[in-house]
């Protein structure tokens, strides 16, 4: 009956860890650029050990198919193509990366993304004041100005576009990508095998529809192991009255 009881225990932990990663698929939904990820439980075969549960570790895994494309007409929103992504620095200087293409300009005139600096080929990417920019399909920043009645482009930068290992990715806590400890590969360069498209983003690629039905799934198998942990403690109260009587 302990026995019951512990692997229900268990079992609703493990459901109540799988609800916490729906509900933030969820909320992202409308994120630019979001990965919806899932929890698997990987078992391992050994019989030696009774406890079923030490053979149990957790993989993340995450869906990056592309999301639906979506047409803004600003020429400082872009979509990474061929399964590239943009490396920004997080708030401790590292670099990260991400799908989203939502570039904006700081008061210091840095390029960013949600308030992450925009890594460039050459370090930091200043844009001048008041510049109408540019993005080419290589990742080239140029701005545009006028000089009497004529237009001149200047490069004022250029993206850093990267090609990643997708089976040594890891999300953070912020959202943003990361290679893990166990690649080798820790200082990704530049590809030239990958292009932009300016005036277009990537919305969240999470299917509310199946979420939201792992979810009701979910919550069902929760109650079911709550409700066996109920019935086991009545068992075990009754067992203990009629032991008493018997005494």
């Amino acid at each position: 009956m302990e026995n019951a009881i512990y692997q229900s225990m268990l079992s609703a932990v493990k459901l109540l860890d799988k609800q916490a990663i729906i509900a933030n698929n969820l909320a992202n939904i409308s994120t630019t650029g979001f990965k919806e990820s899932f929890d698997f439980f990987i078992k391992k075969n050994n019989q030696k050990n009774f406890d079923h549960t030490l053979d149990e570790k957790i993989k993340k895994y995450y869906n990056f198919s592309s999301g639906n494309i979506q047409s803004t007409q600003n020429n400082l929103d872009l979509i990474v193509k061929n399964n590239g992504w943009l490396v920004i620095k997080d708030s401790y200087g590292k670099e990260a990366y991400t799908k989203n293409g939502h570039l904006q300009i700081n008061e210091q005139g840095d390029l960013t993304i949600q308030g992450h600096e925009v890594v460039g080929r050459n370090g930091a990417i200043k844009i001048p004041n008041n510049a109408d920019i540019k993005i080419l399909s290589n990742g080239v920043i140029e701005a545009i100005k006028k000089n009497k009645n004529r237009f001149n482009t200047v490069k004022i930068g250029s993206l850093k576009l990267v090609a990643l290992p997708m089976n040594h990715l890891i999300q953070n806590k912020n959202g943003l990508f990361y290679i893990n400890e166990k690649s080798n590969n820790q200082n990704i360069p530049h590809s030239e095998n990958i292009n932009v498209q300016s005036g277009m983003l990537e919305e969240s690629n999470v299917n509310s529809v199946k979420n939201m039905i792992d979810m009701i799934s979910n919550a069902r198998q929760y109650e079911m192991n709550m409700k066996i942990i109920s019935v086991c403690d009545q068992n075990e109260e009754y067992a203990n009255q009629l032991f008493n009587i018997t005494i």
